[in-house]
């Protein structure tokens, strides 16, 4: 697997003339770089070590003026070459680089103790003992240390095995199915256009693919890739590569700027961290201060809301809220680092527990249930963070799902499917559910269709719209209040519509409340019909008055044979209109026009005595009212009724009858009388 080294140290302490000799290539490739004898911007190397792995090598610039372009370097890198030169010894730039690797958390690394050819025995011995002494407590404590010459060549065998045993130490880098590219150089290739460089991470890249260039969210192709000097069918992290884009101009595209596959990622302004405030720092970090964030090679200012201490002194840590100026792409679990925007130094910094926090902070109560929550993702881990978002959200759409998890879709959605199966979880048509959430939005929709059961007995059921207004408003009570700038404790920057400028919007779920209920159906626990659903078994119910009105009506059918009433004289039995309703329900009535009813067994029988009559010929109106022994006022409309619904065709004057069951349509048998 291939690998990244970054160099670390001081200025002139001879970080490029060991890259140099290591690799044969000079990383200094600007001419005002090689005039001045210094390292301005980031320069780039490789070799093969001696267990046949390849390493990419980055060097950084050590003047205190280019940290910036240091901090650009150093992210995603497998291991740290900490160079210290042997007659100097450890300098302010040496603690600078120490505390930028030890908060972007570089776990692995070897020091080389350069220009050892300079520095007597006593002055090696001197510097190596005070190199491993700050280093005593720091993630590179116990990292191999080396003397070495560039120039004589002396310690180069033993630097490349120590380098071999450190990113054996450093283990594979992880591939979680969702590659990034953070840009740190664009340039020009004739006859190929724009290219683009930087250090791969999180998932492989493959050439002739769809990708999008972040923040701008602006869509390219991949046409090659290259690494190490040759093209490359697939490229895995963590590796230097260089990417040839197609749909993009170099005008069009800047060091900060991420390539990475459509979907996967989101730019965001609002974060949540636990940061660290140096040891050294000059004050403690506030919400007052004004820092610089940098992560991957994107850089913001940014502002500090603190969520669970009103500052942090140095030394300690705390959980914050980061308000940046501008979007960046974050990972869960990716430091950043901090460096004070007035004063220059690097004070702070550490990893992201949430990219996207979906509400605002505002008062004591919430800053102490935010910190609960984020105290609970750094307990779970990478691996509960989808289990920890959904907990915070209580439902989320599917295609957000790999924001969440920070994993690729296929990954994210395993995940889910995992948490589905130990009930931590639910899923329906397009979103993810807490078991938690879901269940407060089933109960809801349950109550609110027994609840309309008891309000009227009469209806049908809830009308579906209500059913899922009732699971929407129980998700929205869950979830955080939605952010909005100037209502935090410390101001934001101006907001930008969610999607604007890339960066995510809420989550929001706007379908939440129809899937609850969709699956409500599909599970039984409701029955819908038509517009409205209701619980299994609910049947219309009549109060003992009522009965006796169906009673009567019951009665005039009978008594009127095929024939019609009016809306008068269902009146005149006592039928109002909702009763009358509910009665249509029941397949007592059926309506023929909006003022006409006919009995539900009376149609069926007009049917029967149609079909009898009429056999294999056409007929009038006329011809049907003597068959069926009615008058005009009823055979119209019932006629109508018979066309609208099928079982007769009509042609100018004359119908024919269908092939079909002899009643017609629903609602023709009569009910039992509820008990």
């Amino acid at each position: 697997m291939p690998h990244v080294v970054a160099t670390a140290g001081h200025v002139d302490h001879g970080k490029s003339a060991l890259i140099r000799a290591l690799t044969g290539t000079d990383p200094d490739r600007l001419a005002e770089e090689k005039a001045r004898g210094m390292t301005i911007d980031l320069g780039f190397a490789w070799a093969r070590l001696p267990s046949g792995r390849e390493v990419g090598f980055v060097d950084v610039p050590g003047h205190e003026r280019f940290v910036h372009n240091m901090l650009a370097g150093v992210g995603a890198v497998s291991c740290a070459l900490l160079v210290v030169d042997a007659t100097e010894g450890w300098r302010p730039q040496s603690e600078e680089h120490l505390a930028i690797l030890e908060l972007v958390g570089t776990g692995a690394g070897v020091v080389a103790l350069a220009k050892g050819d300079l520095a007597g025995p006593a002055a090696r011995a001197g510097a190596a003992a005070a190199v491993r002494a700050r280093l005593a407590v720091t993630r590179l404590a116990g990292a191999d240390l080396v003397v070495t010459s560039a120039p004589t060549g002396e310690g180069l065998d033993e630097l490349r095995a120590a380098l071999d045993r450190a990113l054996d130490r450093a283990g594979e880098p992880p591939d979680r199915g969702r590659p990034r590219l953070a840009v740190d150089r664009v340039f020009s290739v004739k006859g190929a256009g724009t290219v683009v460089t930087g250090t791969l991470a999180g998932g492989p890249l493959v050439p002739d693919s769809e990708a999008e260039l972040l923040t701008g969210g602006r869509r390219v192709r991949v046409r090659a890739l290259e690494g190490h000097g040759r093209r490359l069918e697939r490229a895995a992290p963590v590796q230097r590569l260089a990417a040839n884009l197609a749909g993009v101009g170099t005008g069009e595209v800047a060091r900060g700027d991420v390539l990475a596959l459509p979907g996967h990622w989101r730019a965001t302004r609002t974060a949540d961290a636990r940061v660290r405030c140096l040891d050294g720092a000059p004050a403690p970090l506030t919400g007052r201060g004004a820092y610089l964030l940098y992560a991957g090679t994107a850089a913001s200012a940014v502002r500090l809301q603190p969520l669970d201490a009103h500052a942090i002194r140095p030394g300690e840590s705390a959980l914050v809220r980061l308000h940046l100026e501008r979007p960046l792409l974050l990972d869960a679990f990716e430091p950043v680092v901090l460096r004070d925007s007035g004063r220059g130094g690097t004070v702070g910094g550490g990893p992201v527990l949430d990219p996207f926090p979906a509400g605002r902070v505002h008062g004591s109560a919430a800053r102490v249930r935010r910190a609960e929550q984020l105290e609970a993702r750094e307990a779970d881990g990478r691996d509960g963070l989808l289990a920890c978002a959904l907990a915070e959200l209580g439902a989320a759409p599917l295609a957000d799902l790999p924001l969440l998890a920070a994993t690729g879709p296929e990954r994210a959605a395993a995940v889910l499917g995992r948490l589905v199966a130990a009930g931590g979880a639910r899923r329906t048509r397009a979103t993810a559910w807490s078991a938690a959430a879901f269940e407060r939005a089933r109960r809801a929709v349950l109550d609110a269709v027994a609840a309309g059961h008891r309000r009227d007995p009469l209806a049908p059921g809830l009308p579906i719209a209500a059913a899922r207004h009732a699971a929407a408003a129980a998700v929205a009570d869950a979830r955080p209040a939605p952010s909005a700038a100037g209502r935090t404790a410390t101001p934001a920057p101006r907001a930008t519509p969610p999607g604007a400028d890339g960066t995510t919007g809420s989550f929001a779920v706007p379908q939440a409340g129809a899937e609850v209920v969709e699956a409500l159906v599909a599970s039984g626990e409701l029955v819908a019909d038509g517009p409205v659903v209701r619980l299994p078994g609910q049947a219309v119910r009549m109060d003992p008055r009522e009965q006796a009105v169906r009673r009567r009506v019951e009665a005039a059918l009978t008594a009127a044979g095929i024939a019609v009433l009016g809306e008068g004289e269902l009146a005149a039995l006592g039928a109002d209109r909702r009763l009358t309703a509910a009665l249509a329900r029941l397949g007592v009535l059926v309506r023929l026009t909006p003022a006409l009813w006919i009995g539900g067994e009376a149609l069926a029988a007009a049917t029967r005595r149609l079909r009898a009559a009429f056999a294999g010929r056409a007929f009038t109106a006329g011809e049907a009212r003597q068959a069926l022994g009615t008058n005009r006022r009823a055979v119209i409309p019932l006629l109508e009724h018979l066309d609208r619904t099928g079982v007769t065709a009509r042609a100018g004057d004359q119908r024919r009858l269908r092939a079909g069951p002899d009643a017609s349509g629903p609602g023709t048998r009569r009910s039992r009388l509820p008990g």
